[in-house]
Parts: C-alpha cells; structure tokens; sequence
C-alpha cells in the first residue's frame, strides 16, 4: 500500500528522533486509521523494534515484549524475528536491559496496542515509569506507545491518574484521512466517484486500499459491503463488539441516528430508553469518535444535536444492516441497485459539506481565506423575521478586532452545499445571502457545487467552487 498523507506528523516524529534525548511518544486513533502503517514506515529508516501487544496472558506478552527488546538492542541478526534466547525473567528486567542500551545508543522502540499489554501486565505503566525517571536525563531512547482503544489511551496513559501522566513528550492523534488525501488512496477514480469512496469509509485508510484498481465504483461497494463474504459488510458491528459490552444497545442507539433521530428525546423513544440511561452509552459512542455533538456554531443556546461522525456507520445503519437477510441470500446486488443506488445523492450532502469544511481548511493553509476562522461548522435556528427555520450547511466567523477603541467586528464565510446532477442557478446564491442576514456579521458566500454552477458571478466576496477545483486546490 502507497504511504498517503501524515506528513506533519512524520515531520514531527523524525524532529523527535533527531533530538537525540529521550522521547516518549503516544500515538492513538480508531482502528483501521493507518496508525501501524505510519509507525513501520517511519521504523523503516531507524535502528529499533516494533512489538505488538497481545490478546493473551502475561508470559506471552512478557515473550513478544523479550524478543522485541533482542531485535533492539542488537542480540538478534537484523531481519530475524525470533531468537533462541529466553525470555527475559520480569517485564521489569525487559525494559531495563532497553533503558541500558539507550544509554549509549540512539533507538526506537514501539509497542503497538499497548492496552492489551497493559492489560495482561498491569504492572507496566509504573514500571515505565519508573525507569523514566531514572535514565530520562542520560537515555537516547526514543519509546512510542500506540493503541487503538481511545478511552484506555486517553484516560489510562493520558490521563492525569496514570502513572505515566506528564512523561509524554509528544501526543498524536491520528485521525481519518481527508477527502483530498483519500482520493490518493483511490487515484484510479473520477472526482465523483472518489468523493462517495470518501463518504462510504469515512476516510479510514484500511477500508480506501480495499478500492482494487479495475473495479468500478459500484462493483468495488457490492463486493465491500454487499457480499456475504464482503471485507466491510459487518464491519461496525464487528468494530462495536470489540470495543463495547452490551452492542445490542449501541446498535439500536446508532441505527436510530443514522436513520434520523438527532435529539436526547428522540433517540431515547426509538430505543426504549430513559434520557438519563441514553446518556452515558452517548458518551462511549463520542469517546469512541463514532458520533458527536453539535451545536449551531456561534450559538451559545442549548440546540445541542447528535450526530454519527464516522459516514461509514451511517452508510451501514441505513443500508446495509437492514438488508442483511437478503445480503446472505446473496441478493446484494438487487439491494444495492434497488435501494441503495438512487439514494447515493441524499447521502453524499452531509459527506459534501464535510468536504467543504475540508477545502476551507485547505485554503486557510495556503493562505488564500479573507479571515482566520475562529469557529467553523452548521449552523441552524429560527430567523426572527420570518419566524421559520433556517439551516446553513457552513459558517465560518471571526470577531476581529482592529482598533483598541472600537469593539470587534464580526466575519462570516457562508457556505452553500448542492451534491446535485444539475449545475445550481442563482437562485441558490440569492437564498444563501438571505439566511445569512440572521448572522449579523460581514458575510463573504461559497456556494459548493458537485456539477458547476448555471451562471457568472464576479463579486469579489462571492466564489463558485466546483468539484473540481476543490481536488486541485
């Protein structure tokens, strides 16, 4: 698989090695994100080892950490994965016998789901600890500790409770790709085609290399996800089971979402459910960065909205899980033309104005937006003159302030977002510059457009962005 994108966070990672002191890095994100891939290719033009926790006992873990520690500290030949030698007799003696060697070598050493160490070995994290107190000043080692399980990773080694809280010395975050660094992923795809490859993964790296080059885009999704034996057709039931008790629950809670319930009140009634019980399987659903929640930007009122984050989950609650009987009757294929197929347009508009979030933020990095952001996302409420609701699909504001004698001055970039087959007429751009007049602010308007636009426009605070420009911005 090509190596795509992270390049701040490669460029990070080789300032840390070039450092030449000790680094301890955590690295977490979701399953699937490309979180290993990074860290091997990033191995791949060091002197260390990598090891991989395991979903086992404490001498087997205590084995995998021993030989990991040999391949190190050069006991086993480059290029052997196992030695003859045992296993060292304590996690303790492993991770000191590492800490000595640093003390005249410059090495990196990774422990990739590191949860599940610790879990075998409880002990771990106080004995890291320990030993970076003691040679954090003389040792060269460079540790990485990843994981996939982001409430262990953010609370459990983060966290202010945990013995290794304060010793980081970098954090990252690995997040799915954008939809410009996926398309890399799929280069062999239109725009259009890429964009719904986008939608339908989340941008999780894994799922855009199951994209074979030579299918269609329509052949690739019946054979990912409806095909008995498709690589993504129980994919986040599969993902909840590891990461969740009780998945029934959070199934029925993301189906309801996915399907259209956005509120406390409304997601509580589909699933049977008290607000108060809702809550906290809400909050797991959020640590997990599977939803999230949302208010109108800008809004200091209590509008708050649930929302599934990850499009992927949305895709599969509305299409795929209710189809599974005829999915293992091998009739994915009728579903997918009959019910799946017309629908790709409804669902692509909230992956669009994702998308447009992205190319603003694209933009903010090249320099080229009349302002810097201070909040970014939807907005929506009631316009007081009309007394109807208005939603905008983007708001971007600032309160500049230019003069010390003078209050700020509020600037809008609002957005408008059609993943429509036809070009979108002025009409559009008339409407969005008569919602945004509840904003109060100085408005500059992006209209975004899937197939251009069905008129000329050249006031310099109006631009018409097609799909296009928004790949090769």
């Amino acid at each position: 698989m090509v190596f795509v994108g992270r390049k701040n966070e490669l460029a990070s990672l080789e300032a840390q090695y070039n450092s030449n002191r000790f680094e301890l890095a955590i690295v977490y994100g979701r399953r699937r994100v490309g979180k290993t891939y990074l860290l091997n290719h990033f191995l791949a033009a060091h002197e260390g080892a990598y090891m991989v926790g395991l979903e086992s006992g404490a001498s087997n873990n205590l084995e995998a950490l021993s030989q990991a520690v040999y391949r190190a500290t050069g006991m086993v030949k480059t290029g052997q994965l196992q030695s003859t030698l045992p296993a060292f007799s304590t996690i303790s003696a492993a991770l000191t016998h590492l800490f000595e060697y640093s003390l005249n070598h410059r090495v990196v050493f990774i422990i990739d789901e590191y949860p599940y160490l610790a879990e075998s070995i409880p002990s771990v994290s106080s004995e890291l600890q320990a030993l970076v107190d003691a040679y954090k000043d003389r040792s060269q080692l460079m540790l990485i500790l990843c994981g996939s399980s982001m409430s262990f990773m953010e609370n459990q080694v983060l966290g202010h409770k945990s013995p290794l809280y304060g010793r980081r010395t970098a954090q990252y975050k690995i997040k799915p790709f954008t939809y410009i660094e996926a398309h890399q992923m799929v280069p062999h795809l239109s725009y259009e085609d890429s964009a719904i490859a986008f939608g339908l993964t989340g941008g999780v790296a894994e799922y855009l290399s199951y994209f074979r080059d030579g299918d269609s885009l329509d052949e690739s999704i019946i054979s990912l996800f409806f095909t008995p034996t498709g690589r993504l057709v129980d994919e986040p039931s599969s993902l909840l089971k590891q990461e969740l008790r009780e998945p029934r629950q959070y199934n029925a809670i993301l189906s309801a979402i996915a399907k259209g319930a956005s509120r406390n009140n409304e997601i509580a009634t589909k699933v049977d459910m008290t607000t108060g019980a809702l809550n906290n399987y809400l909050k797991s659903l959020i640590d997990l960065q599977i939803i999230e929640k949302i208010h109108p930007v800008g809004s200091t009122s209590n509008k708050s909205i649930y929302a599934i984050k990850d499009f992927m989950y949305t895709f599969w609650y509305r299409f795929v899980e209710p189809n599974q009987g005829a999915i293992e009757n091998f009739n994915g294929n009728l579903v997918y033309t009959q019910y799946v197929k017309p629908m790709l347009s409804h669902f692509m508009g909230p992956v669009f104005e994702t998308m447009a979030e992205q190319y603003v933020q694209a933009r903010i990095h090249c320099g080229t937006v009349p302002f810097l952001p201070q909040e970014m996302g939807h907005w929506w409420g009631t316009d007081s003159r009309t007394r109807q609701q208005v939603e905008i699909d983007l708001v971007a504001l600032a309160d500049i302030q230019k003069d010390p004698n003078a209050g700020p001055v509020r600037h809008l970039l609002v957005g408008e977002c059609k993943w429509k087959n036809n070009p979108i007429g002025l009409d559009v751009l008339v409407s969005l510059k008569d919602k945004a007049r509840v904003l109060h602010g100085e408005p500059y308007y992006w209209l975004f457009s899937k197939r251009g636009f069905g008129f000329i426009e050249d006031n310099e605070r109006v631009e018409l962005i097609d799909l296009p420009m928004m790949y090769e911005i």
